[in-house]
């Protein structure tokens, strides 16, 4: 096959393609400045980041030494406690000099000062004098009036003595002392000129600039601009890259490249070569467009024999004009068969579409809603929306009971169903399933008495009742609140999702309207949390009080109204609790456990959608394991013996003397075995049994009693308090002032 009409036109095109490479490699040129500009901005970035780095490092030194000397010296202990004290004066003096320490081994730091709350008395590396006459007092008042911040202060002025010129510091506060830190506070004052002296030997102030401003648009850096307001820029600086704001200093870093130098022309460049490209691509195009009609005359043969024998089957040409007919033939061919599959492929957008809009994923604008609506046929001129979800109830048993082909067909029912029954002629349903037992519908009405949330329900309500009767189906309907048009849509939506997850505590099988919850608060899970832990605690107890304490979750599962992961959590969290009590109790009882009660339970809870299937298996399997613990204990001799030991601890756990030798002693019993058959009666060690026990009446002397902290001590077994705010601390995970704190009286815990 000859290609002469191939060479003419690869010729003909030569001079645009010369052209376009030799304006590519100058545009090439300029992309490669340009990207050096980049590299050069971030690195400006990177230094800039270092510079914040390296203060943050600095002050972060600072805190951290200030913070173990208080935690470790005892002249910082003493001084705020300020009991037993024979010598005031050197205790002053010993004071000063730990603070001068911390302030020689650490230049930034301006000076040091501690307030003691009790006396309201202020003492300096120089000096001690009353709140009153401190020169300092109204910050310490500000400081010791908040709690504690991880940040540091705004640039103040302030002197150490009154002769001395002020300096302008910024000042980090702590609570002392630990843990409690209500004596008093610690306040460090770090010079602003000696930590922006970072910036100086870091900032190239010939190429770039950098500019710190604090809280009030005050200039910070560089320092012969100090205290000037204004506001956060550049300025005419430069060009401004990077603008970074420490919330730990809590100063705005604003720095760029310089204006003057090199850097500035690059761009211009960098645009007279984009200009010059442009221009060419035009005068290329209005060549192309020359070239191509001159080499257009035979194609234009071609195209009228395919408008004439569009029909006939193509033929393999003698040469490349012959073959383009062949392919244009078969363009054709394609393209009918393009709007076949583009039918299709409607389906598939049209639920996309749906997603995007009940999702609010993608912001649909009034003219793509219209557009879409004709597309897919449906009226675009609602009223009034509301969106609803329904789920098939016992999903894992429809899946067991109905074949693949079953299944689809009774969804296909109920798609048409739902159609028939709430669509209309004012009301128009558009469902689309979102899941593999949920169906999404939206229910557009075009008549406003149409869209009553209440005549809705009513409506779905008829279809659920329908679909039990006639297909044996059992369906939850969430429904969510009316939305005036389409962008609310996705709001409505997610109200019927969030009523849907209340399922498990109202059970199936109903229509739930999101109107109605939102009336309601839900429950929470910590109370919970506190019973269950309290059920495993108190399993070994040998009377049927925990068989009562079963009963009683069990009724307040089925009153509260808890979101369906919440009671998931919950469940999951009783069964690990479970299964380790069952691996702590003995052979006998954990092989009944693990064999027997263990899986019952877990067959019956995988089954079960809703706290009223649940809770019958789970009442159930923990009372069996109880019982049959309850009579293999019986079968033991030294069941009694325990059972008077533990009766004596609980009795006596507030005495600071009982110990395994006392228990030895009491009931003439070697310590060693006791330990033993301890551990093995009641699941855990004596030691722990008894911190446990004394950590459970401080908790209720903190949330019940006005007691201070050192008769809560004495009162649970503790002569030193120190001791018993440690034991407090690693058992409870707060101190004993922060669960007082923070803790209702009312909680569970």
């Amino acid at each position: 096959m000859k290609k002469t009409w191939y060479n003419r036109l690869l010729l003909s095109y030569m001079p645009v393609l010369f052209l376009t490479i030799g304006i590519l490699i100058f545009v090439s040129i300029s992309i490669m400045s340009e990207i050096s500009i980049k590299e050069t901005e971030k690195a400006n970035g990177i230094n800039t980041k270092y510079v914040i780095d390296s203060m943050h490092t600095s002050l972060k030194g600072v805190e951290r030494i200030v913070l173990e000397e208080i935690g470790n010296n005892t002249a910082f202990y003493q001084f705020f406690e300020n009991k037993d004290t024979d010598n005031p004066g050197m205790l002053n003096y010993e004071t000063s000099r730990a603070m001068l320490g911390i302030m020689s081994d650490n230049p930034l730091i301006q000076s040091i000062y501690l307030y003691r709350a009790k006396d309201q008395t202020v003492l300096t590396k120089n000096m001690i004098e009353k709140l009153d006459n401190f020169q300092d007092k109204a910050f310490v008042k500000a400081a010791y009036g908040q709690p504690d911040v991880n940040r540091w202060s705004a640039p103040r002025l302030y002197s150490d003595l009154s002769l001395q010129p002020p300096e302008r510091v910024i000042s980090m506060t702590k609570r002392a002392l630990l843990p409690f830190g209500d004596h008093g506070i610690v306040v460090v004052n770090v010079r602003v000129a000696d930590l922006v002296r970072i910036a100086d030997e870091t900032v190239n102030s010939k190429l770039s600039f950098l500019d710190i401003w604090g809280n009030g648009q005050e200039r910070i850096y560089p320092l012969e601009q100090a205290g000037k307001a204004g506001p956060v820029s550049a300025g005419a600086q430069g060009k401004e890259i990077n603008r970074i704001h420490s919330d730990y200093i809590g100063w705005d870093f604003v720095s760029g490249i310089k204006g003057g130098n090199w850097f500035g022309w690059v761009p211009v460049i960098s645009h007279l070569w984009i200009v010059v490209g442009a221009v060419t691509i035009l005068l290329s195009i209005g060549y192309f467009f020359y070239i191509t009609r001159r080499n257009y005359k035979p194609i234009e043969t071609i195209m009228q024999q395919i408008q004439a024998y569009q029909n006939r089957s193509a033929v393999k040409g003698s040469d490349e004009l012959s073959y383009i007919e062949k392919v244009l033939g078969t363009l054709i061919d394609e393209t009918t068969a393009y709007e076949k599959q583009y039918k299709e492929d409607l389906v598939v957008r049209r639920r996309q579409f749906f997603q995007e809009l009940v999702e609010g994923g993608h912001v649909i604008t009034r003219e793509e809603w219209l557009a879409m609506m004709g597309r897919f046929q449906m009226r675009s001129d609602s009223r009034d929306m509301a969106a609803a979800v329904i789920e098939i109830d016992g999903y894992s048993e429809f899946l067991e009971t109905y074949s693949r082909r079953d299944q689809q067909l009774l969804k296909f029912a109920l798609t048409n169903v739902l159609n028939e029954l709430i669509g209309g002629k004012h009301r128009t349903a558009w469902p689309e399933w979102v899941g593999e037992k949920r169906l999404a519908v939206l229910i557009m009405t075009h008549t406003g008495e149409e869209g009553d949330v209440s005549l809705l329900s009513a409506e779905l309500d008829r279809f659920r009742t329908w679909l039990a009767v006639n297909l044996k189906l059992s369906v939850t309907i969430g429904l969510g609140g009316p939305a005036e048009d389409y962008p609310s849509a996705s709001q409505s939506y997610r109200e019927a999702l969030e009523a849907l997850r209340f399922k498990m505590s109202l059970g199936g099988g109903q229509v739930i309207l999101y109107e109605e919850l939102a009336a309601e608060k839900p429950g929470e899970t910590h109370p919970y949390i506190g019973i269950m832990d309290a059920l495993e605690k108190d399993f070994r107890v040998a009377d049927s009080s925990w068989e009562s304490q079963v009963d009683r979750l069990a009724h307040q599962l089925s009153q509260d109204l808890l979101r369906t992961e919440d009671v998931e959590l919950l469940l999951s969290y009783l069964t690990r609790l479970l299964k380790r009590l069952v691996d702590g109790l003995p052979e006998e009882s954990a092989r009944y456990g693990r064999e027997t009660v263990l899986p019952a339970m877990k067959n019956g809870l995988t089954k079960a959608e809703t706290i009223s299937e649940i809770l019958p298996v789970l009442i159930r399997s923990l009372k069996q394991l109880h019982r049959q613990y309850l009579e293999a204990r019986e079968s033991k001799s030294n069941h009694q013996l325990m059972s008077d030991i533990r009766t004596y601890i609980e009795e006596n756990y507030e005495n600071p003397d009982l110990s395994l030798n006392l228990i030895s002693d009491t009931f003439s019993v070697n310590g060693k075995y006791f330990s033993q058959l301890f551990k093995e009666e009641f699941g855990m060690k004596f030691v722990d049994f008894l911190v446990n026990l004394r950590m459970e009446q401080a908790k209720r002397l903190l949330l019940e009693t006005d007691l201070s902290l050192q008769e809560i001590s004495g009162k649970v077994g503790y002569t030193h308090p120190i001791s018993f705010g440690r034991t407090f601390k690693k058992m409870v995970g707060v101190t004993p002032g922060d669960f007082r704190k923070y803790m209702p009286a009312s909680s569970d815990s």
